[in-house]
């Protein structure tokens, strides 16, 4: 990358950062391990009261959205649906319930700890008192002469 900045100093007498300085401060970590693209864009992550402001936030605008409900008129086939906040607490349920069928499905398609063997030992299939043949030996296959 060239830099035709010129260097020039400050009033201090301190030298001014040049652009190429600047732009590779900008793709570099920092000392605590953050890049400086993740602190610009999720920086904001890190107030005081963030997760308050989320919730109440969030709250209020379910809240804006039930009352918004009264004023549109519905015209669905099951009349429960016509009731205010109907598809919200749906949406709900079926993420509530998506969740928590989250469990069972792992228990279900999990494997046990040892499923591959021991980490330390030998495999389970090979004899550990078979001899091995030398390192530097060909393979023999059938038909081979």
């Amino acid at each position: 990358m060239s830099n035709d900045t010129p260097e020039t100093r400050d009033t201090t007498g301190r030298f001014l950062k040049r652009a190429a300085e600047k732009a590779h401060d900008l793709h570099t970590v920092s000392d605590e391990g953050v890049h400086p693209m993740a602190k610009l864009l999720f920086g904001w992550t890190e107030t005081k009261h963030i997760g308050a402001i989320m919730f109440w936030g969030l709250g209020l605008l379910g809240a804006f959205l039930i009352v918004l409900d009264l004023f549109v008129s519905r015209h669905d086939y099951f009349t429960f649906a016509n009731s205010t906040g109907f598809y919200g607490l749906y949406g709900f349920a079926a993420f509530t319930f998506v969740v928590l069928m989250g469990w069972p499905l792992g228990n279900l398609l999990r494997r046990g700890e040892n499923y591959y063997g021991d980490a330390g030992g030998p495999p389970a299939d090979v004899d550990p008192d078979r001899p091995q043949g030398p390192v530097d030996a060909q393979p023999t296959y059938e038909g081979d002469e």
